[in-house]
């Protein structure tokens, strides 16, 4: 499932993409009864709480954020502006090998989301963090001592890269959610900055730098450069290529139920035969009137048994003659 929401057409507001915290509501709210009870002893004490309360709402603003899906980019971590682009060397802290690496510094005001999210797609390796100095309260300059201070090195098999979020030290400003071996998707939230600060991102020289000084960066969503392709990773091409052996294969196996079917006339055969074994069947009827014609008496056979009768006639009779003419009489 997408980190983002599709279709915002269900929502009342879909515009209203941000919001506050619960503790921010609640310190709101109790800042604003301060107020309430100090301007019962003197008037102008209200405005007092009225300035915590706004102070508090401002620290505790978060908003939902729709980054983008491909893997080879880098997005920006933080709201705010790109202040610099250039090459630097990376803190010792982020345990960066090589000396080739583009820092991009971004300037973070005190009115925009608190939201931390994954530079890239990937797994957090290590986590350092330098707790601040209470008097430094604002990040007026990146590398003002007393910040208060977290690094991060992040690494998704031969890619890296590694952050230095700063802010001021009152207060619990600076917080991560997430730990150190977390497996992190591009654009996720794994933190919070209060109140403003500095982020310095460092990126191999090698990326394609997409973002410029001076940009409004959005949290998550704007992309500030984009990795080289991964050359282990297996291209369309070569995905495709693969893929093709397999067709010959299926063609290959059709030809078995072609030869099922040109098998099944065989059986067909059975039927020629029995058409032409009905003339010999219809032989024997030939035959019978040609034994009809031979067992028909020939002429003299017929005079020979008369003559036969006429002997036997006159042995009854006692030896006399027989008239067989009756006009004699």
């Amino acid at each position: 499932m997408s980190l983002h929401e599709t279709d915002l057409s269900q929502h009342r507001f879909p515009w209203l993409r941000s919001g506050f915290d619960l503790e921010g509501w609640v310190g709101a709210l109790a800042a604003w009864l301060v107020g309430i009870l100090l301007g019962i002893v003197w008037g102008p004490l209200f405005w007092i709480g009225v300035a915590a309360a706004v102070l508090i709402l401002m620290a505790t603003r978060t908003s939902h954020r729709s980054p983008p899906g491909d893997v080879d980019l880098i997005v920006t971590p933080t709201d705010g502006t790109l202040v610099s682009i250039g090459g630097a060397t990376p803190p010792d802290e982020l345990r960066l090998e090589g000396e080739k690496w583009t820092r991009l510094r971004i300037s973070v005001g005190p009115m925009t989301s608190n939201g931390l999210y994954a530079p890239m797609d990937g797994a957090i390796d290590h986590i350092i963090r330098e707790t601040g100095d209470p008097a430094a309260i604002a990040a007026m300059r990146p590398d003002r001592a007393g910040l208060s201070v977290i690094y991060v090195a992040l690494e998704s098999g031969a890619r890296a890269l590694g952050m230095r979020l700063a802010t001021g030290g009152l207060g619990p400003r600076l917080e991560l959610l997430s730990e150190p071996g977390d497996a992190v998707r591009l654009g996720r939230q794994i933190g919070i900055l209060r109140l403003g600060g500095w982020c310095d991102l460092y990126v191999p020289e090698g990326a394609r730098i997409t973002a410029w000084p001076g940009q409004t960066l959005i949290g998550s969503e704007t992309v500030l450069a984009s990795f080289e392709p991964d050359p282990r990773a297996e291209s369309p091409t070569e995905a495709t290529a693969a893929e093709t052996p397999a067709a010959p294969a299926q063609t290959a196996s059709s030809p078995k139920p072609r030869a099922k079917s040109r098998a099944k006339p065989k059986p067909k055969a059975a039927p020629k035969a029995k058409a032409s074994a009905k003339p010999r069947a219809k032989a024997p009827q030939t035959a019978e009137p040609v034994s009809e014609a031979k067992a028909e008496p020939e002429p003299g056979a017929e005079e020979d048994d008369l003559a036969e009768r006429l002997a036997r006639l006159r042995e009854t009779a006692g030896g006399g003659d027989i008239d067989l003419d009756p006009e004699a009489d």
